[in-house]
């Protein structure tokens, strides 16, 4: 008889709510550490720790065959060539070692991370100065007799380079992580855990940003500028000043404010009379150093309020204390008057900063002035009512405000026109979910929302997203799951989603209909994210509890451990509702690299018990002679009625591959599970086919 092939196109994401005979087959029952994309379901990328040097999944090894052993060369040693300067780092014993060190016939390769430069044939090797061996050919990049030997030794120059990345300095979890001007600052806070500290990476690491001085002054007789050195007449301290902020009064008299000083000598008097020269300029307090304080989260936005191309600065708030302006060198705290001036939430409308504090009080700044605070000059509040639990810019002269019982629309382009419309108080927002992908999408406790403009201008409509998945909210909701961060990868059309139990979900919106495949981020724990451009492309990262900071959709690995993960599909009855198939095979379609470690099993008559075991439920890599329990959270009795089979993938980046499933039911579910290495890449798993026999009908 001929083999009839059934074949499904991967799409549509998890669908827990639809009926067990009406799940189209190419959307999935149950999944891991797979994510919707446009060509269907691929495997999450990984993430590696960051501070700015060069990257784990950067890391290159060479290979350096030697002769003239005379003095062992181990692991850790860095070994020099003494006429072509080259150097590396050993990053295990020889390879093939031959001879003897202490006869002097030692001979063998070795395999060096982090070289510089190219070792030359028959050079001296050097090791701390001393001669070692002879090079016995030229270094070369990345090369070795197998492929799997290859893979391992790139793993252990990935290692090395790991290993060289630090934490943020300072104690508890990272509270912030924002991307600016292609830089990524972090802030923790610091040893003794009383105060906050605020870090930027640089190729060495981690450098402390330096926050300067403030002094406050009055009776401005005399406009003081930026780049202005300021003299103490009494007590004789000078500064350079960086930042000028009027806020009350007129120069000529009455101007009061503070300057943002550095190059601090000396110490101003608590009445001071500042001079620019010879000429008396106003009168000044003693300088305060900038701190900050600690706990707290930060968050921060990136905007020009000014005319001049090279005014683009960052503004953060962190909650513990007053926001702040940063443009890479100065820093600037935001004094709005409050009495408690500790905003928690930031945005921008029509060329005003705009800050949320707690009690629902929504402030805005003086248009193009986001340090001038001054109600006079267009400053001015709002009350939500309510708790700020996020705000998100829809348009540029319309601002989503969620608090924890409603939610409404901040618009308007000046103080004359805002206006704050209240859209709804059927529910809020949970913090930190609001985010912004083609549609305003956030997380209530009904589910996943979507917050859309309507024709009419400053109008807006809620609407229900992922009804497929609402089980999966309801179960979060049920275990106290607190969601803790959420971000948008552009490049990928996703919206993502974090909890603090360490899952997540990924939400695809590049076709009609929102999908969605929860994830998992391993034994790390996130905590704030920040994302930005790079000159290498979209840039995500994340702090978590450890203290590092975590480039995402980064490296093959989860940190350095490779990844598992599986998705789970519909029971399909092929048609035939009643009619018994005899599965002899599964095709799937996929785009991977050679070794990808993948496997499929498959299930009949909704597991029930009756299918007789077959086959082994260890994933098994073929000719690999390595067996790895793979355990899959799939419900009661899957493993039992499972027929396991696994493929060994070792053909072009994309094509198919067949895996012998042998099995009869009037239904089959497939599994098709990874157990990733930490040096292999994400693969996509496009469609799959059913290779099957009819049979009779079960009455």
């Amino acid at each position: 008889m001929t083999l009839t092939p059934h074949t499904f196109l991967f799409g549509g994401g998890l669908d827990a709510s639809t009926q067990a005979l009406a799940v189209p087959p190419g959307r999935i029952v149950s999944g891991m550490n797979y994510e919707p994309l446009s060509e269907g379901y691929g495997r999450v990328e990984g993430y590696e720790r960051f501070d700015g040097k060069t990257a784990a999944s950067a890391a290159r090894f060479w290979v350096l065959p030697f002769d003239t052993g005379s003095s062992a060369i181990i692991q850790g040693n860095t070994v020099v060539g003494q006429t072509s300067g080259a150097s590396g780092y050993v990053l295990r014993s020889p390879v093939d070692f031959t001879g003897s060190w202490a006869g002097g016939t030692g001979a063998g390769t070795l395999v060096l991370g982090s070289v510089q430069g190219d070792f030359v044939d028959n050079e001296v090797l050097l090791v701390s100065s001393t001669a070692r061996a002879l090079a016995a050919g030229p270094s070369v990049s990345d090369s070795a007799p197998t492929e799997a030997l290859r893979r391992s030794y790139l793993l252990l120059a990935q290692e090395r380079l790991r290993f060289l990345i630090g934490r943020v300095p300072g104690s508890g979890p990272v509270r912030g992580v924002h991307v600016y001007n292609e830089t990524i600052y972090a802030w923790r806070d610091n040893d003794a855990g009383t105060a906050g500290s605020m870090w930027k990476s640089t190729p060495v690491g981690w450098v402390a940003v330096p926050l300067g001085w403030t002094m406050t002054f009055s009776l401005g007789v005399v406009q003081i500028n930026e780049g202005d050195t300021i003299i103490g007449a009494t007590n004789g301290g000078t500064a350079i000043v960086e930042r000028v902020v009027r806020r009350t009064g007129d120069w000529g008299s009455t101007a009061a404010g503070f300057l943002v000083i550095r190059a601090v000598t000396g110490t101003f008097g608590t009445d001071e009379i500042i001079k620019v020269g010879s000429t008396t300029v106003a009168h000044g307090a003693q300088q305060q150093v900038i701190a900050l304080p600690a706990g707290g989260r930060y968050m921060g936005i990136n905007h020009n309020f000014f005319g001049a191309s090279d005014l683009y600065r960052m503004y953060v708030v962190n909650g513990v204390g007053p926001g702040f302006e940063f443009d890479g060198t100065v820093f600037a705290p935001v004094i709005t008057g409050m009495p408690v001036d500790r905003p928690t939430r930031i945005f921008e409308i029509a060329n005003h900063l705009g800050l949320c504090f707690p009690g629902g009080s929504i402030q805005y700044s003086a248009i193009g002035e986001p340090l001038l605070w001054d109600p006079i000059l267009g400053a001015g509040e709002f009350g939500l009512g309510t708790e700020v639990t996020d705000v998100l810019q829809s348009t540029e002269t319309a601002v989503a405000i969620f608090g924890s019982k409603k939610i409404a629309i901040f618009s308007g382009r000046d103080s004359e026109s805002f206006q704050l419309d209240e859209l709804t108080e059927e529910a809020g927002a949970d913090p930190w979910t609001a985010q912004r992908v083609a549609k305003t999408i956030y997380l209530d406790r009904r589910g996943l929302r979507d917050l859309t403009a309507t024709q009419a201008y400053g109008n807006f409509k809620a609407g229900a997203l992922l009804e497929l998945i609402s089980p999966y909210f309801k179960a979060k909701r049920k275990a106290e799951a607190v969601p803790v961060l959420s971000y948008v990868c552009a490049g990928k059309s996703q919206y993502r989603l974090l909890w603090d139990d360490g899952t997540g979900l990924a939400v695809y919106l590049g076709r009609k209909n929102a999908e969605a495949i929860p994830f998992s981020t391993g034994d790390v724990r996130f905590t704030c994210a920040g994302t930005g451009e790079l000159p290498d492309g979209e840039g995500m990262f994340a702090g978590a509890q450890d203290g590092y900071v975590y480039r995402l959709d980064s490296g093959p690995s989860f940190d350095g451990i490779g990844i598992r993960g599986f998705i789970m599909t519909p029971f399909n009855h092929l048609g035939s509702v009643m009619t018994e198939k005899n599965l002899r095979k599964t095709t799937v379609e996929l785009q991977a690299e050679p070794l990808s470690r993948i496997g499929v099993t498959v299930m009949f008559d909704y597991s029930d018990g009756e299918q007789p075991r077959s086959g082994n439920p260890d994933f098994t890599v073929q000719g690999s002679g390595a067996g790895h329990d793979f355990i899959v959270q799939g419900g009661g009795g899957i493993w039992d009625t499972s027929i396991w089979d696994a493929f060994f993938w070792s053909a072009p980046f994309r094509g198919k591959c067949e895996a012998y499933t042998e099995g009869i039911g009037v239904n089959m579910s497939a599994i098709i599970a990874c157990d990733s290495t930490p040096t292999e890449r994400s693969h996509v798993l496009e469609g799959y086919t059913f290779h099957t026999l009819a049979r009779k009908v079960r009455r």
